[in-house]
């Protein structure tokens, strides 16, 4: 067993498990600011009524995403140690400023809400709604400044320590912009709207069908529809085609495996689908937009575009051979011959930097990536297709009847947490083998003393507990479900359906 793939493994599983609730936080924070802002403006029951069932849905999911995010900070210590050495005076102040500023204030103030809400005066209730929104905004880009900055690194020089090379900054808000944050933090947050829209609308429209809290589903839902339609342009652009070019420029690689992309073209097609054939290098049955790859990284229709050998080439000669940041020659052999010998090549190989080469173009995982980027892209512009058609009814006075259209939303729910997956998957497994671009890969970045037994269990024992805690979740939600908004006076759909058994007992 090897101790750096179960590390991954278990990272893998535990961000993509927190990443449930992370979006759903944000974007129903969003959502509920709206509601309750709906609330104060109209003044009218049903949607003070919206806006209170709604923040119940929020504080369920802060609830679960607490734990599950806190796992990976043991993570960087106990499984990647020497990545933390090397990194950890980089990444560590987002996560402290995090914690003490962005979740403090967020924490704080759903506490207000959630308990306040039929105490409070309304006016204090939307400036709780408001901050917490905030609060989530803040926290996200604490952790996107962190996680941009391994991206794309900036504003740092490499010195040598007792404990060995060693990252620190040079100017810190250079290093807080770097050149992927912007949009990598406005594609993120956006993405958390658009499923904090899409869990309104779909509650919204199963009340709908069940015929049940009739006046709250609708504005809720005409709310809902809105951001969601909004949102999911947003997505494509601007937010997600500048991530693109910042990637095409920072990460060649990854924008190679992300588009099956194995030899370097000028005037590069966009495949939109396609059978990957990792042994021959091709992308088999293809389905083609010519220049389109080269106008949309580069903005010129005749761009060249690296393959994936020439990308990987480039990242090794350019990017970590030149990399001007480190303090001395001596420091920069230290790292350079780090990164070979964790690979088993010999420094003084005369072919050890083509080696290299090729370890990072093997690193890739050319399939897996350039199906989940369609997979992400597919749902995105699925998304508009539905946002755009939802809005459209609802200018045509249709979209509370229309029951085929309801359906639709009720059934693709789980759709905005898969694209969001397949995202993430993407972006973290389009830098490997790198933790930090160009300086610690995987292999250099895992603690020395771990063990793989260790890992597994640790990781058996992760998969147990979040199988209790989602089953727990879904409690919850059904819960939720069941019992609906609180009535509004003189609707008469609006009373709670008993609890059913489904297991042949009560409840």
């Amino acid at each position: 067993m090897d101790p750096v793939l179960l590390s991954r493994i278990q990272f893998a599983l535990t961000a993509g498990y927190h990443w449930i609730f992370v979006p759903a936080s944000i974007g129903m924070a969003f959502m509920v600011f709206l509601l309750w802002t709906m609330a104060a403006i109209t003044n009218e029951e049903q949607w003070h009524k919206a806006a209170k069932f709604f923040s119940k849905w929020l504080g369920v999911f802060f609830v679960l995403g607490v734990p599950t995010g806190i796992v990976m900070e043991f993570e960087f210590g106990a499984n990647w140690a020497n990545y933390s050495v090397f990194v950890g005076s980089i990444f560590g102040p987002p996560l402290m400023l995090e914690g003490l500023f962005a979740f403090a204030l967020e924490s704080t103030f759903l506490g207000v809400l959630l308990f306040g809400m039929d105490r409070l005066p309304r006016a204090i209730t939307w400036i709780s709604s408001f901050f917490v929104f905030i609060g989530s905004s803040l926290s996200g880009l604490w952790i996107l400044i962190a996680n941009s900055w391994q991206q794309t690194p900036t504003a740092y020089i490499i010195k040598d320590t007792p404990l060995g090379p060693r990252a620190e900054l040079t100017d810190f808000m250079k290093a807080v912009f770097n050149p992927l944050l912007v949009s990598q933090y406005t594609h993120t947050i956006n993405s958390a709207i658009l499923t904090g829209a899409y869990i309104v609308v779909a509650v919204s429209a199963y009340y709908l069908l069940k015929k049940r809290h009739v006046q709250v589903a609708r504005s809720a839902l005409a709310l809902g529809i809105v951001v969601l339609a909004i949102s999911s342009v947003i997505q494509l652009y601007p937010t997600g085609h500048e991530e693109g070019m910042v990637i095409a420029k920072y990460q060649p690689t990854k924008l190679a495996a992300d588009e099956g992309l194995f030899h370097t073209e000028k005037g590069a097609p966009m495949v939109v689908f396609g059978i990957v054939d990792e042994k021959n290098q091709q992308v088999k049955y293809a389905i083609e937009i010519p220049k389109l790859l080269s106008w949309l990284a580069f903005g010129d229709w005749n761009a060249q575009v690296l393959g994936l050998h020439d990308a990987a080439k480039y990242v090794w000669y350019e990017q970590v051979l030149n990399n001007p940041n480190y303090e001395n020659e001596q420091v920069k052999k230290q790292v350079i011959d780090s990164l070979m010998q964790a690979y088993g090549i010999d420094p003084n190989d005369p072919q050890a930097n083509e080696k290299m080469v090729k370890v990072l173009e093997d690193a890739l995982p050319v399939a897996f990536m350039f199906y989940a980027y369609r997979v992400m892209v597919g749902l995105g512009t699925l998304f508009i297709a539905i946002g755009g058609i939802g809005v459209l009814l609802l200018l045509l006075g249709k979209l509370y009847d229309a029951r085929w259209f309801l359906k639709v939303l009720v059934v693709t729910i789980p759709l905005p947490w898969l694209a969001g997956e397949a995202g993430w998957f993407t972006h973290e497994v389009g830098r490997m083998p790198w933790m930090v671009w160009g300086m610690v890969t995987t292999n250099t970045g895992i603690s020395p003393n771990v063990s793989a037994t260790s890992v597994l269990i640790t990781l058996i024992a992760f998969v147990v507990v979040y199988s209790i805690l989602f089953y727990i979740w879904l409690h919850f939600v059904r819960k939720l479900i069941r019992e609906g908004p609180e009535p509004v006076e003189g609707d008469v759909t609006a009373k709670p359906v008993p609890a059913v058994s489904t297991a042949g007992g009560g409840q």
